[in-house]
């Protein structure tokens, strides 16, 4: 009878888990976890989240490089909301030269800043990242310039609601643009420089589990390159 009791604690020890094992299960990031981290890279991170966070925004355990598509997603879908703002001035600015003008120019420039914004896709799409920054660059710089055609004519609430959405737009193009340009995240760093009291405020520790997601592979999609010869 004892034999067999020792026979059925030693079973018990060898199947529950160590508590070193139960140490090292660290669960895996959240897809609002990972938003948040890559947000935390941005010059608006609060507004960076609540755009990304929506049902649908990013897939499930999104990567470095998927989160950024859907922030340049993002932008192109409120560009796109704000040239029917500026298009509804424009129809009701007849008579007003100096408006239509404005509008017409303003509407103009939303045209080159939405031409930008999609060759940004392509070029991320393609792995040419300095491409990309480029061109979502221009895009902010005609945003800017779209805002500022409506500002000395800025006389009437619907002018004045379309400026403060184009402000909106420009955030959020920042955003996606600073994703593609900055992004300061660590894991295991040892030696002098390793303490973290320093730190601006938004670094970051990258997970174990999730350091694969910042390899070179996954930004320049290296595992769908052909070998030549």
């Amino acid at each position: 009878m004892l034999s067999i009791l020792t026979l059925l604690f030693s079973l018990f020890l060898f199947a529950s888990p160590s508590s070193s094992s139960r140490q090292h299960q660290t669960p895996p990031l959240t897809s609002s976890a990972q938003i948040r981290l890559a947000c935390n890279a941005t010059r608006y991170p609060d507004l960076c989240v609540s755009s990304l966070s929506k049902p649908g925004r990013v897939p499930p355990s999104p990567n470095p490089s998927q989160i950024i598509h859907s922030a340049i997603s993002v932008s192109l879908e409120n560009l796109k909301t704000a040239q029917t703002k500026v298009k509804s001035i424009l129809d009701a600015s007849v008579g007003n030269l100096n408006r239509t003008n404005a509008a017409k120019t303003c509407l103009q420039l939303l045209s080159y800043s939405e031409h930008r914004t999609n060759s940004t896709d392509q070029a991320l799409t393609r792995g040419k990242n300095k491409d990309a920054r480029a061109w979502m660059s221009a895009a902010l710089v005609y945003q800017y310039d779209s805002w500022s055609a409506l500002k000395y004519v800025n006389g009437t609430k619907e002018v004045a609601e379309t400026m403060s959405f184009l402000n909106g737009l420009i955030n959020v193009t920042s955003n996606a643009l600073s994703m593609m340009t900055l992004y300061y995240g660590e894991s295991k760093n040892t030696g002098p420089g390793s303490d973290r009291s320093k730190r601006v405020s938004w670094s970051s520790v990258i997970p174990d589990e999730h350091v694969d997601m910042y390899s070179v592979a996954n930004f320049i999609q290296g595992d769908e390159w052909k070998m030549s010869g």
